[in-house]
């Protein structure tokens, strides 16, 4: 008889969790101006192309402009310049922050501030972390971000993406 009852506990455990992390898991889902910015941030900093997608329309008044592809390529310039390829120019952010600094229903204004390291391959990152290797630099930024078609999308001066 203990047994059965102790089954049934360990069942009853395993269906609480997994409804739980069901729950959880569309909770973390939700589209906020933070989550926003800290995945164009990531993106922007890692060079990654999939930063235009956090992007609001503003970036490409001209459909002829490809803003994400020319900061690539002028930071691949500046790479070749001083003798690197670009994946010596990407960095990744750890210790993300962010703090709201106003919001209304279609407009909100986020800082965001982390640590970057460069992220020439991961392993790199990982051991210059673990073993306190290579420069760290500071981001401290003031992202405004506007709700366009339902999401979320970085607007206004994002970093030195237009420069």
């Amino acid at each position: 008889m203990a047994q059965g009852a102790r089954f049934f506990t360990i069942v009853s455990v395993i269906i609480i969790g997994l409804v739980l992390q069901i729950f959880l898991g569309f909770a973390d889902s939700r589209d906020t101006p933070s989550r926003a910015v800290v995945g164009f941030a990531k993106a922007y900093y890692n060079l990654d192309r999939s930063m235009a997608d956090y992007l609001c329309k503003d970036f490409a008044a001209e459909e002829d402009v490809d803003v994400v592809g020319n900061y690539i390529n002028r930071v691949a310039d500046e790479a070749r310049i001083v003798g690197f390829d670009l994946k010596y120019m990407r960095s990744f952010l750890y210790s993300v922050e962010t703090e709201i600094i106003s919001k209304s229903e279609t407009e909100a204004e986020v800082r965001i501030t982390a640590t970057r390291k460069r992220n020439i391959n991961p392993i790199y990152t990982i051991i210059g972390k673990l073993f306190f290797i290579g420069e760290t630099y500071n981001v401290d930024e003031t992202l405004k971000v506007i709700k366009e078609d339902g999401k979320w999308k970085v607007c206004g001066k994002a970093f030195s993406l237009t420069v």
